[in-house]
């Protein structure tokens, strides 16, 4: 497989025009540091961005198809929009990519995922990808990578936003924002809400398992109080899935009203200063997230609150640049299944860091080094680091880099204690999974186009694994042997003409446990986006989102077997007019071919949808 991902990679080099990236120079990116933002030519590490021009033309729903325009990232979706969703980056697990939402920490601090099942994108402005281990800069959870998602909280230029969507699947979806100055300062605020009936998960042509979301979102920028610059963020979110479950224990969805309730808050308070000649962010956050299951055969409730507080100082001088980390975690887990009942339990977890990234970048050449010490109060203290280099070739819009680093991630809550022990047990002595990793990349840049290439490799040690047994029940332990990831990631972009805008993605991957070939992981993804804008106030954009096939576990066997899901492809177009200055009329279509297929076994695939909006901006 090697061998073939390294042809994969030559091939591509050689043969591709120079698609990709246009005018990198002014692609400012902030996940890359934990303090301030830098142009994309200087980061070692590959990065991608999807801005609020491609969100809109794109016209997607949910920030999780957003992302299958991103190489490297895969999408595993039970059920229809709006149901759970898992994310993973470069065959790692879920819980191995680390997601911000305007600078906090967003996953569940039980499963240690984020759930992007609810994530909507209408309020989203960009989504920065950060691929590889980056655990030198933002600690456990992000071995595959760092996803970066800013919405208008942080904005300051007054305006006001209202549309409505409706369509297939009984789907209404509506949202208010606005960004409202208040002397030098600013206020947003965004409320969104969304409804759909689905269709039945299981395939038995039954009850219709539908979603509902509500959101509200509110910032507060730049408000200067003497030598501090403050900020803030506030948002709560409710979200509401029907599912079928398997209640005869036959591996197979049986119909039932079960419903899934996930209530989420999150908050941020900021202070920005200069001191000793540094520029200096303290950030305070908090996450809290609750969810109840109803519907099944036994009660369990839990609840996860994660709290942060870290300082972080940048200094600059001539080619060099040097930024220092402090940060404490807390993080507090709780499962309740009814009085006396044997899940019932609370535990916690703390966690200290220090950490330093310095950079050095003049005219062609940019090094980079990060080193962070992580003392935890249940695992062994780790370490992790990574180095990087890059240097451009001026005279033809080349540039070569490469970077090398480690990553971390604890176990999670319920991987520690389990969340109900009559079926699945805990863990308490497991250690955190740990991994290696390098890339090699190439840029290249041609008038109007431009194009990149990444061979990665990782190595994984200690990986977590299930156990399942013959009476039904279910723990987890560290393997003995080792997990393998590499492959190849190619990204275009460009403009022909002045009316069409091209953007293509292909990711060739290998991911491979004690030799055998993990699941929920396909070899090859890739996506397509063309936009064409005959007439200023008129555009139309095509995107085509190809999955492999890809294996999973059957449960209706015992042992599991493993089975292969087909390949499939999602066709969409959405079509938008300006009427005016002010109204917007859009016309979305997705999985336009009717395509039947699954991303997790039994669970049914959402048809052919045709979605009507109007939007108004003022």
């Amino acid at each position: 497989m090697r061998h073939y991902l390294l042809s994969a990679c030559m091939a591509a080099f050689i043969t591709s025009p120079a698609y990709g990236q246009t005018s990198t120079e002014t692609e400012i990116i902030s996940v890359g540091q934990r303090i301030g933002s830098r142009n994309i030519d200087q980061y070692t590490s590959p990065v991608s961005l999807i801005d609020e021009a491609e969100i809109e033309a794109r016209g997607q729903a949910y920030i999780a198809d957003l992302l299958r325009s991103i190489a490297g990232i895969s999408i595993n979706r039970s059920g229809p929009a709006g149901s759970f969703t898992q994310v993973r980056m470069r065959g790692t697990e879920a819980n191995h990519v680390l997601v911000l939402v305007d600078g906090i920490e967003v996953s569940n601090p039980n499963t240690g995922e984020f759930d992007f099942g609810s994530l909507r994108g209408e309020d989203v402005i960009k989504i920065e990808v950060l691929r590889g281990e980056q655990s030198a800069l933002w600690g456990s959870d992000a071995i595959g990578g760092v996803i970066n998602i800013i919405t208008r909280a942080g904005n300051t230029d007054e305006g006001w936003r209202a549309s409505v969507v409706a369509g297939s699947f009984g789907t209404v979806e509506g949202q208010v924002s606005a960004v409202i100055p208040i002397g030098g300062a600013a206020l947003s605020v965004n409320g969104n809400v969304s409804s759909k009936d689905g269709y039945d998960v299981s395939g038995l042509n039954g009850e219709k398992d539908g979603a509902k979301s509500r959101a509200l979102n509110i910032g507060l920028n730049n408000v200067e109080l003497g030598p501090l610059s403050l900020s803030g963020k506030l948002s709560a979110n409710t979200a509401v899935s029907q599912f079928d479950a398997d209640t005869n224990f036959n591996g197979r969805l049986n119909n039932t009203d079960a419903e899934l309730k996930t209530n989420s808050d999150t908050a941020r308070i900021s202070a920005r200063f200069d001191m000793g000649g540094f520029d200096n962010l303290i950030n305070l956050t908090l996450t809290d997230t609750k969810q109840v299951t109803t519907g099944t055969s036994f009660q369990n409730d839990t609840t996860g609150k994660r709290t942060q507080a870290n300082w972080a100082a940048e200094k600059s001088w001539g080619a060099h640049n040097f930024t220092v980390l402090a940060e404490t975690e807390k993080e507090r887990f709780s499962n309740f299944g009814g009085v006396g009942a044997g899940q019932n339990q609370d535990e916690s977890i703390s966690t200290q860091a220090v950490a330093g990234d310095y950079r050095y970048h003049k005219n062609v050449l940019t090094l980079t080094a990060s080193a962070r010490q992580d003392f935890n109060d249940r695992f062994k203290n780790s370490a992790t680091w990574r180095i990087g280099v890059g240097y451009a070739f001026e005279d033809f819009g080349g540039r070569v880099r490469a970077s090398i680093g480690t990553g971390v991630k604890n176990p999670s809550m319920t991987e520690l204690f389990g969340f109900f022990p009559g079926s699945f047990v805990g863990n308490a002595n497991l250690i955190p999974e740990k991994s290696l990793g390098f890339d090699i990349g190439y840029d290249q840049e041609f008038g109007d186009f431009s194009f990149s290439i990444d061979y990665f490799h990782s190595d994984l040690e200690d990986e977590i694994l299930t156990v399942f047994n013959t009476n039904f029940t279910s723990t987890v332990r560290n393997a003995v042997t080792d997990s393998t990831r590499e492959g190849v990631e190619i990204e275009m972009r460009g403009k022909i003409g002045s009316a069409v805008l091209v953007r293509g993605v292909a990711t060739f991957l290998s991911t491979e446990e004690n030799s055998i070939q993990e699941i929920r992981r396909p070899e090859f993804i890739a996506s397509a986006n063309v936009t064409w804008t005959p007439i200023e106030a008129m555009n139309f954009t095509l995107s085509a989102d190809h999955t492999g096939s890809q294996l999973d576990l059957d449960f209706a066997t015992f042992p599991a077997a493993r089975v292969t899901l087909d390949a499939f492809t999602l066709i969409g177009l959405n079509a938008s007019y300006h009427l005016n200055d002010i109204v917007t009329l859009s016309l979305r279509g997705d999985n336009l071919l009717n395509e039947t297929y699954q991303e997790v076994i039994g669970y049914a695939s959402q048809g052919r949808g045709i979605y009507a909006g109007i939007a108004a901006d003022f």
